[in-house]
């Protein structure tokens, strides 16, 4: 995988992925991982993108924890301190977040791409967890199209630019069915 092809976000998950595992004492990156850092990043686009599909992301959040809970620890002696490994599971997942960006014409691997390869390459423990939360490629991809639109990722930090009227415009409409305008 070509590490300048990945959004700064994206970077960023990959790094709170290996952030987590040392956290929790683990000597490799797993998929839990990954999925745990995409979800717990309050701003980033991933929770924006569950919400949509209509899912309670904290409940999934606590979900994923305790799968990253159950995996093994390694402490004691032996263990190379700050050393982590990449899992094959992730590394494969990683390889079809490329091919998927690219299926899709984009320029960069972003959040988005991450998760849908997590989805088509889930191990066990994640299938279980995404069949839990009713979460599939069909349904993260038609939220995605409502979210995203036709926009294609041609930046490394494209999540700025989803939903910019949302994010830096006033619906006046809105508000004036709250009664927040005043009468002109």
């Amino acid at each position: 995988m070509n590490m300048n092809q990945l959004t700064q976000k994206s970077l960023a998950a990959i790094q709170g992925a290996q952030s987590l595992a040392q956290q929790y004492g683990q000597q490799q990156i797993e998929q839990q991982h990954l999925l745990l850092a995409l979800v717990a990043d309050q701003e980033g686009f991933i929770p924006q993108l569950l919400t949509a599909m209509g899912m309670t992301v904290p409940s999934l959040l606590a979900a994923v924890q305790a799968e990253v809970n159950k995996l093994p620890k390694v402490s004691g002696g032996g263990r190379e301190a700050d050393k982590v490994y990449v899992a094959q599971d992730v590394d494969k997942a990683l390889t079809t977040a490329e091919s998927i960006a690219e299926s899709m014409k984009d320029e960069y691997v972003s959040v988005e791409h991450l998760l849908l390869a997590l989805v088509e390459t889930a191990g066990r423990e994640l299938k279980e967890l995404f069949r839990t939360y009713n979460i599939a490629k069909e349904g993260v991809l038609q939220a995605l199209t409502s979210v995203r639109g036709n926009q294609r990722v041609t930046s490394d930090n494209p999540e700025e630019t989803y939903d910019a009227l949302k994010k830096y415009g006033s619906d006046l409409v809105e508000r004036a069915r709250q009664n927040k305008l005043d009468p002109v």
